[in-house]
């Protein structure tokens, strides 16, 4: 979520950004004392809302973390101001950045009307580096996401003098919202255990769970997945229904990391909402919570708690020690692989069809539209705990189906969910629908000669009262056979038909299908079509 309203660090390949008003500097190199030339780090800021305007033309830039001494401006001076959205640093004269030894800081922004935000800069080495910095109105935040910022205070001792309470504005178009709330007297401590003392900055953003900065229905790369107590568990997924960041900073820009006893976050949402499988959450359900440190790139499930009613919201009440993102939402255990083998059949040559895969309670896990002879993958979840809780198994159903929409193939399977490494293997061998019938006709001429024509316009009495119908062209093969393929005709059934031969309509009675779904025809022809 931070990479959508707290900041966004973006390194790009080429300057595509400007140091005033006249447009990009294409292929111009920025000027330095020596001191400096050669470890520049080029900030652009932008709007976290594209549609608000210009960045603000006075904001207070600091700053902060264990290497800022080794941080200047291309000036080799500690004055750091923007101008037009543009400010230009460098690392102190003599300083060496390496991926083994990396230069570390943060750069704080403040402006009024504007969330603080406290970017965290990791350089590796002295080559040019390019940073984007977007800063959140909080009157105007980006679409799908609500804000609110508050002032509260935390004594010497990082206590907090009062109890903190704050909610966000209600989701456009939803009642979505959430609530934090923090006792007084608590102890609020930074990333490495040291208390957060002063003036505080509070802010809750809650945002669209479609539009959360981490894919949480997908393992990310490089993530670590724990339980409440910092275990290690098998990899899960949760699909959201309510996502929000919570963030607290004092005047020297400690972020509050920890909390010396229990905190609440109170998501609220509409009557109606909808779980993953496409059901509406009612209260005494059972929900699952999450955390996500993009920081420390973990994925933490804290637990359950049961859904109660509020009036017309319903709410979801979670304790936690911590502060980052949160999620509430279904909880899908990793539970096998399963790998799909699509055999080749020669009546759907070149045909697309579509496999969708789906567990007991009508949530999809695959679906997707894929040629013949293909080999899919994918991962199973089943809904519930992580841990001893978790089913041992899951029912599952393989469908695929032609482009008309006609299935293919379906079968219900048990998956063992006792090993996540393993991988079930099903063959989906497609059924030739009912109404795919191969028509090969065999005309032979009087005299012993061949027949001479090419293909053959041919059509057929459906018995649907509405007379012959087209079934298409016919072929001609090296052998002289007429051959076709029809998905209008039904095998076991009789049809009376029409081939057009030389101009001339030749009538062909009660020809019957069978369950070869194959039609044969041999009949005679007059001499002008023979040679």
């Amino acid at each position: 979520m931070k990479k959508y309203i707290n900041y966004a660090i973006l390194i790009f390949a080429a300057i595509t950004i400007s140091y005033s008003c006249t447009p990009p500097l294409e292929g111009v190199q920025f000027k330095f004392p020596d001191a400096v030339t050669g470890s520049s780090i080029i900030v652009q800021y932008s709007q976290a809302n594209d549609n608000v305007g210009e960045v603000p033309s006075t904001m207070n830039v600091r700053i902060g973390g264990k290497d800022s001494s080794k941080v200047v401006d291309s000036f080799n001076k500690k004055v750091y101001k923007p101008k037009n959205g543009i400010m230009i640093l460098a690392l102190k004269p003599g300083t060496v950045a390496s991926a083994a030894s990396p230069i570390k800081f943060s750069i704080i922004t403040e402006s009024e009307g504007y969330l603080k935000e406290i970017t965290p800069i990791e350089i590796t080495s002295n080559d040019e580096q390019k940073v984007i910095i977007k800063v959140t109105k909080i009157a105007t935040p980006p679409e799908g996401t609500t804000v609110i910022q508050k002032a509260e205070d935390a004594d010497n001792t990082g206590k907090t003098t009062k109890a903190i309470q704050i909610t966000t504005p209600a989701l456009a178009g939803s009642s979505h919202n959430a609530t934090l709330s923090i006792n007084a007297g608590i102890t609020i401590k930074d990333a490495v255990g040291s208390p957060v003392a002063g003036k505080l900055n509070v802010v809750l953003v809650q945002v669209d769970p479609k539009k959360s900065s981490v894919i949480v229905n997908k393992q990310q790369a490089g993530m670590k997945v724990v339980d409440k107590n910092d275990n290690a568990i098998p990899n899960f997924s949760i699909n959201p229904i309510s996502a929000v960041s919570a963030e607290i900073s004092n005047e020297s820009s400690q972020k509050v990391k920890t909390f010396s006893a229990p905190i609440e976050i109170k998501f609220q949402f509409g009557v109606g909402t909808k779980n993953s499988a496409g059901q509406d959450i009612k209260e005494g359900d059972v929900l699952s919570f999450a955390s996500y440190d993009e920081d420390a790139k973990t994925l933490k499930y804290e637990g359950t708690s049961t859904v109660k009613k509020n009036g017309n919201v319903l709410e979801f009440v979670a304790s936690v020690n911590h502060l980052t993102e949160f999620y509430c939402g279904d909880l899908l255990s990793e539970c096998s692989n399963l790998k799909l083998n699509v055999l080749s059949d020669p009546l759907y040559v070149g045909e697309t069809i579509h496999t969708t895969v789906v567990d007991n309670s009508g949530r999809v896990l695959f679906n997707e539209s894929h040629g013949l002879g293909t080999t899919l993958n994918c991962k199973l979840f089943v809904q519930g705990q992580i841990g001893g809780n978790a089913p041992t198994s899951s029912n599952i159903t393989v469908t695929t189906k032609s482009i008309t929409g006609k299935t293919l193939f379906t079968k219900t399977l048990n998956i063992s969910c006792a090993n996540v490494n393993a991988v079930t293997n099903v063959d989906v061998a497609l059924i030739s629908p009912i109404n795919y019938v191969k028509i090969t006709i065999n005309p032979k001429c009087d005299n012993g000669f061949a027949f001479k024509i090419g293909d053959v316009q041919a059509a057929a009495d459906l018995k649907d009262g509405k007379g012959y119908t087209s079934i298409g062209v016919l072929k001609a093969t090296a052998d002289n056979k007429l051959v076709a393929q029809s998905t209008l005709l039904n095998r076991g059934e009789k049809y009376n038909f029409m081939f057009n031969l030389g101009g001339i309509w030749y009538y062909q009675n009660d020809l019957w299908i069978d369950n070869s779904a194959e039609l044969n025809s041999n009949f005679s022809l007059p001499s002008f079509l023979c040679k």
